[in-house]
């Protein structure tokens, strides 16, 4: 079992109430979304109660689902680093000569 804080904790429950709404906006029930998701009618409950111990992949399918897969992409994206950026910039405009043949 995950031992996870309560900040941890409150952003699963935050996760499972944004899929209850976004399943209630569909309207559909639980037994039609656990279907689709391939799931028990309480395995989906518990996701939307935000159960640590649901998979990640039953998030990524429901999302898919939901048309919210594009959410993922930028969950784990690295920071944009300004001065690596503007490394690479000063880097790409430096002239370039030509190799002198032998």
């Amino acid at each position: 079992m995950c031992n996870l804080n309560d900040k941890e904790k409150a952003v699963l429950v935050s996760l499972g109430n944004r899929l209850r709404a976004l399943r209630l906006h569909r309207n559909e029930g639980q037994k039609t979304m656990s279907e689709r998701l391939g799931v028990s009618r309480q395995k989906y409950a518990r996701m939307e109660k935000g159960d640590p111990r649901i998979p990640i992949s039953a998030w990524i399918l429901a999302s898919s689902i939901l048309t919210r897969l594009s959410d993922w992409q930028s969950l784990l994206q690295e920071e944009d680093n300004l001065f690596l950026r503007a490394e690479i910039e000063r880097k790409s405009k430096t002239r370039k000569r030509a190799s002198k043949k032998r």
